[in-house]
């Protein structure tokens, strides 16, 4: 008798199931203290279509400081004041999509280091780390994302920096595909896994490109 074959529509099926299945049992074992995180590291800043784009003259792109933690607090459940104080008085910097006065969304700059779990490095003179984006739920929908990243990319560029990293979870499709649409390159595939929170490890599981 003939093998049996899985079909192309099963193997889809199969594969959208477990990526939609991972998730929650990560989320259940993180729940009993072991946490399992698969991340990659990525370089953005490539020339993409969007560049091209115009948005609306409406909304401004800027570097905010304390003065507007009124705002970074509001916009964001669950952000702290005293955490926006402290690394902003750290050297981070905030670069933020404003609506009039409103913060609508925003980006965190490390111009020091790279620092995810216990993934570490240090950056150089030209490079900047991104993390910790967040749009207003109420202006999803109007492209600000990819246009945060991308005015903020000009705005590091003209403090020197044109080598921008961020992470990008593994089971995060959208994210993944809107960075790549800004021409983000993937340079490693790591994962953490910490028990308990008395031990915790991150491996490289993957290199791409050039070393990170």
């Amino acid at each position: 008798m003939p093998k049996a074959t899985t079909s192309m529509p099963e193997t889809k099926r199969w594969s959208s199931n477990w990526s939609r299945g991972v998730p929650g049992l990560l989320w259940r074992l993180a729940r009993v203290g072991i946490r399992i995180r698969l991340f990659w590291v990525v370089r953005e800043g490539a020339p993409s279509n969007i560049e091209r784009l115009t948005t609306d003259p409406r909304f401004s792109f800027e570097f905010v400081g304390t003065d507007d933690i009124p705002e970074l607090v509001r916009v964001r459940p669950g952000v702290d004041a005293a955490k926006c104080a402290e690394r902003l008085r750290g050297g981070l910097r905030c670069y933020v999509v404003k609506d009039g006065g409103r913060i609508v969304s925003m980006m965190w700059c490390d111009l020091e280091k790279f620092d995810v779990e216990t993934f570490h490095r240090r950056l150089g003179d030209r490079e900047a780390y991104l993390f910790g984006a967040y749009t207003d739920p109420a202006y999803r929908g109007q492209n600000l994302a990819p246009f945060l990243r991308m005015k903020c990319y000009g705005a590091l560029r003209a403090m020197g920096r044109d080598s921008f990293f961020s992470i990008t979870e593994y089971f995060n499709t959208a994210a993944r595909r809107y960075k790549q649409k800004l021409g983000a390159v993937d340079e490693s595939l790591h994962l953490h896994v910490g028990i308990f929170g008395w031990s915790s490890r991150t491996l490289t599981l993957r290199r791409y490109t050039a070393d990170v």
